[in-house]
């Protein structure tokens, strides 16, 4: 399904951002006193890599052959038993360090969030302890989500 709103990359001071509002959000932050430095686009792990058994073989590491009836390695595990799986990472717009010690991570919203951004967003708080602020900019200001 095709989106519906439509955000352009932006190119400002050598980098290139996914929306115009994260653009001129980061002109915003490069002008404020209080901030000490900006990490673009930093990503954070929520859900690391795991190990799960094999369904096909069943942990064993090996197969029937239906030709053959013989027992073979199993393709889908490459005869360990075993298959890790790939996590999960959230990626936010910015990371804002302030000079008086205080960092927060920002996320800039021009449109609707994507189905799983709550529960990425979720996985980060709770990891963490801090929350991830949302910004969005309507009508002519920048405005905290809730």
């Amino acid at each position: 399904m095709a989106r519906k709103w439509k955000a352009r990359k932006r190119v400002w001071n050598g980098r290139v951002y996914d929306s115009k509002a994260e653009a001129d959000y980061h002109k915003l932050l490069s002008v404020d006193p209080a901030v000490q430095s900006v990490q673009v686009q930093p990503e954070f792990e929520v859900i690391p890599a795991y190990t799960v058994i094999c369904y096909r073989c069943e942990g064993t590491g090996r197969n029937i052959s239906k030709k053959t009836g013989r027992a073979i390695q199993c393709s889908l595990c490459s005869g360990k038993g075993s298959k890790t799986k790939a996590g999960a990472k959230y990626t936010a717009d910015f990371l804002v360090t302030y000079k008086n010690g205080w960092t927060e991570i920002v996320d800039i919203k021009g449109g609707p969030a994507s189905r799983d951004f709550s529960l990425r967003r979720k996985l980060l708080e709770r990891q963490l302890g801090t929350e991830v602020v949302v910004m969005e900019y309507t009508n002519g200001a920048w405005k905290r989500k809730r």
